[in-house]
């Protein structure tokens, strides 16, 4: 049986944005072991897509990894703020858009080797212009992006961050019938 026992657990940081625990567990009755937990926010991530077929993508700088990347909408969900009104909230913020329909896609945890941070996925189709100000912490740029390329931008490399890869999938093979082209 899967038994895993915490035998003590310390803060070792905190900010804004998240914090670290170092938790000491057991895992049945092997010796004690120490693994490190990223404390976060739930998030979302969105496939914004346009009515003559294209995905909204962004391209961002990501500090971590040194890199612009190339992503599905996305981020935390604020105190008081469900899982839907935050993936408008973030349309707006990163890709400039509302949208009139926001589907649920199936939701993913993010890192859940080190993280308790779990994601809410959403097809946005309907879009229209509605932008609010990014995040000081963000500098956003647009890259519309036609369906059909998703599969060979993430096949060759060109989208490699898990997130968008997981949601893009879901849409274009699980949810085939919200992302019709008209």
């Amino acid at each position: 049986m899967l038994t895993t026992t915490t035998v003590a657990s310390r803060q070792v940081y905190k900010d804004h944005r998240m914090k670290m625990r170092v938790d000491t567990i057991r895992l049945g009755d092997r010796p004690a072991l120490e693994r490190g937990v990223i404390e976060q926010e739930n998030s979302v991530v969105v496939v914004p897509v346009t009515d003559d077929g294209d995905v909204l993508l962004v391209k961002q700088w990501r500090h971590a990894v040194q890199a612009v990347l190339l992503e599905a909408p996305a981020g935390h969900i604020n105190p008081g703020e469900t899982p839907r009104d935050a993936a408008m909230r973030e349309l707006r913020e990163e890709a400039g858009h509302t949208a009139r329909r926001l589907d649920p896609l199936p939701g993913f945890w993010a890192a859940p080797s080190i993280s308790t941070e779990f994601m809410y996925g959403f097809i946005a189709t309907g879009l229209t212009t509605s932008s609010l100000p990014q995040d000081d912490d963000e500098n956003v740029e647009l890259a519309k992006t036609p369906i059909s390329d998703i599969p060979d931008l993430i096949r060759g490399g060109a989208i490699v961050d898990s997130k968008s890869i997981a949601a893009l999938l879901s849409a274009l093979y699980l949810c085939p019938d919200s992302i019709t082209v008209n």
